[in-house]
């Protein structure tokens, strides 16, 4: 009776999750986007770009190599699902569902097991469209029309089902914790899957989402099979000339070995293995303890409070005593308050390396501090800046804020200054030696960047009445600076974004995006009315 129970409490809790996932818009679009990804990362030969480089070979589009070249794609996917699946527990928190669960016979490991299951079966309906999606481009790209589905399919399953369990284990585990916030969360991971990826190429011993397997037996096979192979090879988006001219390399498939299996049979059981850990400190949303570790104080601080006789309130307060009130508007007021809210409560260490970060930024050489330091001060207000659009749904406080005076035309301006007036403020040191140096371009890409910051991070909060868009999108893009894509250069430090002029495109993109910020907020006050 008690297994039955546990049997059916475990299904119902991963089928109520899984069937409130797949029924927002969020997954329709992240179906959109696997379509988009399966569709681009099979390039026709004659395309700009290659997924799989073998240097001067290129594979014959057969069942077996698109197949493994979709199967390659695993390391987009891992990062897609991640953020479609990382939020099961906390929803449950900030609907309340959480603590009705709470109540019931459900413990922690059962729970657990049903948001795992959840998340896994989440990612196998994306998995189920990817496969569709692979037919369908070897029925477009293929240069045979023999269709073998078992060389076609097997690379994805064999590899990519692993991936999305460790995936599922690694989000649950994420959700679970209590020492990142939600958006710290969306950050780490980010740069976690970059170290993951990474750690591929090392040894196939350290490959955890299987990203190396099938390019690791493809570059044995050519260079068996043709010694006049350069021994090049590589994996992600290669911007090359077509690949017509190169020479043609037959891929019969896999050789599926036991020690493929127990690879990934071994990481599956280590991320599984974080669930448990977990599930040691899960409280089952009982939030007495945590709320009575925040009342603490330290000894200094303890004691009674009482209040002085000239605090304490009349018992009767007659109307007529009452002050008249004027009805008064400072937008200067409004923008500081606005500032101030903004960096309320933050902790120390954010403090303290934007204060390091500002301070070393004046000395340090100017090409250094414009290229690096000034993104990276940019890029530790991520929290900050994450939550201006989405705050006032997310704190339930919607309807007091659309019903005051002319929020759209006061409140929304004032919270957009205060952006960028703190971004303004951590620029000044980069921005006047950019001034004095002459390089007047550069001074604009600040200025640009300045304002297209703080307008993404609200026009995406009005929008998906959340943080993670923002938050991983911009991590992306810092990353991407930091590394020299002249594309994300939003301060113009880099010299191809200058030569191209990305700085103009930017300010068209923030006038977009105010124009859309503004359109969503009133959209929401017209709702909240």
């Amino acid at each position: 009776m008690e297994t039955n129970y546990t049997i059916n409490s475990i299904f119902h809790i991963a089928k109520a999750d899984f069937l409130q996932r797949i029924r927002s818009y969020y997954f329709l679009i992240t179906l959109a986007v696997c379509v988009f990804i399966i569709y681009s990362f099979v390039p026709a030969i004659d395309a700009g770009y290659r997924i799989v480089s073998l240097g001067n070979y290129r594979g014959f589009y057969n069942s077996a190599w698109i197949g493994s070249m979709v199967a390659m794609c695993v390391p987009f996917f891992t990062l897609l699902g991640f953020y479609v699946i990382n939020n099961a527990v906390k929803r449950d928190i900030d609907t309340g569902v959480g603590q009705i669960i709470a109540t019931t016979r459900i413990n922690r490991i059962q729970y657990l097991s049903g948001k795992l299951l959840s998340n896994f079966a989440v990612l196998l309906l994306m998995l189920t469209i990817i496969a569709f999606m692979t037919v369908v481009m070897f029925l477009l790209r293929g240069e045979t029309s023999k269709l073998e589905l078992g060389k076609l399919l097997l690379p994805l399953f064999i590899l990519t089902v692993p991936a999305m369990f460790i995936l599922a284990s690694l989000a649950l585990f994420f959700d679970s914790i209590k020492i990142l916030s939600r958006g710290g969360i969306n950050i780490a991971y980010f740069f976690l899957w970059i170290f993951i990826v990474s750690s591929a190429l090392w040894s196939p011993y350290t490959d955890v989402f299987g990203v190396n397997t099938c390019l690791n037996e493809i570059t044995k096979s050519v260079s068996a099979s043709h010694p006049d192979w350069n021994g090049q090879s590589g994996t992600g988006i290669l911007i090359s000339g077509s690949q017509a001219s190169c020479k043609v390399f037959i891929w019969e498939g896999m050789k599926w070995t036991p020690g493929i299996f127990l690879q990934r049979i071994f990481w599956m059981c280590a991320a599984f293995s974080l669930v448990l850990l977990v599930s040691l400190q899960f409280n089952s949303f009982d939030t007495v303890e945590t709320k009575a570790k925040r009342r603490r104080t330290w000894w200094f601080m303890k004691g009674q409070t009482v209040l002085p006789e000239h605090d304490i309130a009349p018992m009767r307060i007659r109307y007529r005593d009452l002050p008249v009130a004027k009805a008064r508007f400072s937008f200067i007021k409004l923008s500081v308050a606005e500032l101030r809210l903004m960096l309320k409560g933050r902790a120390m260490l954010w403090l303290l390396l934007t204060a390091g970060l500002w301070i070393a930024s004046v000395f340090t050489p100017l090409n250094i501090a414009y290229k690096y330091f000034l993104p990276l001060l940019w890029f530790l207000q991520t929290l900050i800046l994450s939550t201006l659009g989405s705050r006032e749904l997310a704190n339930r406080c919607n309807e007091y804020i659309f019903s005051a005076a002319s929020p759209l035309q006061r409140q929304l301006p004032a919270t957009f200054s205060a952006a960028v007036i703190l971004m303004l403020t951590l620029a000044i040191p980069v921005l006047l030696r950019v001034f004095f140096s002459g390089n007047f371009y550069g001074v604009y890409a600040i200025l640009t960047g300045a304002l297209f910051i703080p307008a993404f991070a609200i026009a995406s909060g009005i929008l998906t009445g959340g943080s993670k868009l923002f938050e991983v999108t911009f991590t992306v893009i810092v990353y991407g600076i930091l590394n020299g894509v002249p594309f994300f250069d939003f301060t113009g430090a880099i010299k191809e974004s200058h030569e191209t002029g990305i700085a103009h495109y930017l300010l068209a993109i923030t006038i977009l995006l105010v124009i859309l910020a503004f359109t969503g907020r009133k959209y929401q006050i017209r709702n909240a009315a």
